[in-house]
C-alpha cells in the first residue's frame, strides 16, 4: 500500500466517523429538543385543564382528562396501564425509519394536581397524509434527512479538498520517485528538476549526491582493475614465454628443476586466469563478445587438464564424461566460468572424487569429499571469492542458467551455456 492510499484511507475514515457521530448527536439533540417542547406544553396544559369542574377537555389538539377511561382508546391501546412515571412524556412511534417521520405517534403525560391524576394525551395516525397535504405545493425535506445530507456534504467537501491537497503533494513525490528510478550515472551532470517542496528537493539532492559518490567509487575501482590487469599482462606473458623457452633449451631438466618449472608454469597460468577475471570485472560486462561454434567437451577437458596440478598430493579421483557436440559460445567468458568452477571443485576436495559431466550445452560438476571433517572445515569457504563472484556475474550477463546446491559431503553445480 502506498503512503498516498494509506493517508487518504485513514483521514477519510476518521472524518467519516466524526461525521457519523456528529450527525447522530445532532439527530438526538433535535429529537430531544422536540420532546422537551412537547413535554413542557403538555405540563402547562395539565396544570390548567380541565377546569371549571370538567372531567375532560381538548386544548390545542391535546386531550386532557382526570378519568383514565376517558383517555382516547388508541392511546390506551399503546399504554394499557397507567405509567408510574409522572410529569414525564411517554411517546410511541409506529413505523419510524429514523430518517423519515413515523406514520403514527401516540403521546401521554401523567401529572398529579390537587390530589388527582391528570392525563394529557395526543395521537396522530395520519402524519404522512397531513404532511403531504400541508406541503402539497412546495418541496419538503425532513429535518433528519437534512442532518444526514449536511453530514454527507461535509464528507464530500473534505474528500475533494483532500484530493486537491494530495494532488499538490503527491504529484511532486511521484515525480521524485520516477526521477530517482530513471537516474543513470551518465545523467549525473544534468541539473536536478525542481520538486516544488524544500524537503523533496533536499531528498533529491541526497539521492543525487549518494549516487555520484557510488559512481566515483565504481569508476575508481574499475580504473584500478583495468590498469592493474593490463599492467600484469606483460610480465605474465614474459613469464610464460620464458617458461616455454626453457623447455626448448633444456627439455630434460633434473627432477628438482622440473619441479621448479612446473611451479612457475602453474603460477603463470593462475595469474593469467586472475588477470582475465580482473579485466572482466573492470569492463562491467559492456564489451561485445564474438560468438563461435565451439566443442564444449574440448574446453572442459582442457580446463581439467590445466588445473590438474591442484590435485597434486591429494587422493582425489576425477571422472570426466564429454561429448562432441558444438555449442555457440562466447569463448573467453565460457572458459573463465569453467576454469573457476573446476578450480573451486579441485581446491575444496581433499579426499574423494570430482565428477564432470558435459551433455550438449550443459555442464554438471559434483565434488564429493569422503572425509567429512575436511568437508566441514572447508564448507564455509566453498562458493566464495573473486572466482565465484565472476561466475555469477557472467552467467547472469549471458543468461546462462546456473545453480549450486549443497549435498551431504559435497556440492552439485550445474551451468547451461545455452542462453534462455
Amino acid at each position: 500500500m502506498s503512503i498516498r492510499t494509506y493517508i487518504f484511507a485513514l483521514l477519510t475514515s476518521f472524518v467519516l466517523l466524526i461525521a457519523v457521530i456528529l450527525s447522530y448527536q445532532s439527530a438526538r439533540l433535535f429529537i430531544g429538543s422536540f420532546d422537551m417542547v412537547i413535554e413542557d406544553m403538555m405540563l402547562q396544559i395539565g396544570e390548567e385543564y380541565p377546569n371549571n369542574g370538567k372531567v375532560e377537555q381538548v386544548v390545542l389538539e391535546y386531550h386532557v382528562t382526570t378519568d383514565w377511561q376517558k383517555v382516547p382508546q388508541p392511546v390506551r391501546n399503546y399504554f394499557p396501564i397507567i405509567p408510574e412515571e409522572t410529569e414525564e412524556l411517554h411517546s410511541k412511534f409506529v413505523d419510524w425509519a429514523y430518517i423519515a417521520p413515523p406514520k403514527k405517534i401516540y403521546s401521554l403525560l401523567v401529572l398529579n394536581r390537587d390530589g388527582k391524576q391528570v392525563f394529557v394525551s395526543r395521537y396522530n395516525e395520519n402524519i404522512h397524509d397531513e404532511m403531504a397535504s400541508e406541503h402539497e405545493d412546495d418541496f419538503f425535506i425532513d429535518p433528519m434527512v437534512i442532518i444526514i445530507l449536511v453530514g454527507l456534504s461535509g464528507i464530500i467537501i473534505f474528500i475533494l479538498v483532500l484530493l486537491y491537497v494530495f494532488k499538490k503533494i503527491a504529484v511532486p513525490m511521484e515525480s521524485l520517485q520516477t526521477w530517482g528510478k530513471q537516474l543513470k550515472l551518465t545523467e549525473l551532470g544534468k541539473a536536478r528538476p525542481d520538486f516544488r517542496f524544500k524537503e523533496l528537493n533536499d531528498l533529491a539532492a541526497l539521492i543525487h549526491d549518494n549516487l555520484a559518490s557510488v559512481a566515483d567509487s565504481v569508476e575508481r575501482e574499475q580504473t584500478f582493475l583495468s590498469y592493474a590487469s593490463h599492467e600484469l599482462r606483460t610480465p605474465i606473458a614474459v613469464m610464460r614465454s620464458n617458461s616455454a623457452l626453457l623447455e626448448k633449451v633444456n627439455p630434460y631438466p633434473s627432477e628438482k628443476e622440473r619441479e621448479i618449472r612446473d611451479r612457475i608454469q602453474r603460477a603463470s597460468f593462475t595469474m593469467k586466469s586472475m588477470t582475465e577475471t580482473l579485466l572482466w570485472l573492470s569492463r562491467d560486462g559492456n564489451a561485445d563478445m564474438q560468438i563461435e561454434n565451439t566443442k564444449l567437451g574440448v574446453l572442459v577437458s582442457n580446463a581439467q587438464t590445466e588445473l590438474a596440478y591442484l590435485l597434486a598430493g591429494k587422493n582425489v579421483a576425477v571422472n570426466v564424461c564429454t561429448d562432441q557436440s558444438s555449442v555457440p559460445l562466447a569463448l573467453v567468458p565460457s572458459m573463465i566460468v569453467l576454469n573457476n568452477l573446476l578450480r573451486n571443485a579441485f581446491q575444496h576436495t581433499q579426499c574423494g572424487q570430482v565428477d564432470i559431466l558435459q551433455r550438449g550445452s550443459e555442464v554438471i560438476i559434483n565434488n564429493i569429499e569422503h572425509d567429512s571433517n575436511d568437508f566441514n572445515g572447508l564448507e564455509e569457504e566453498l562458493g566464495f571469492g573473486l572466482g565465484m563472484q565472476l561466475v555469477e556475474k557472467l552467467t547472469t550477463q549471458f543468461t546462462w542458467p546456473f545453480s549450486v546446491s549443497q549435498g551431504q559431503n559435497g556440492y552439485h553445480v550445474t551451468v547451461n551455456f545455452k542462453a534462455e
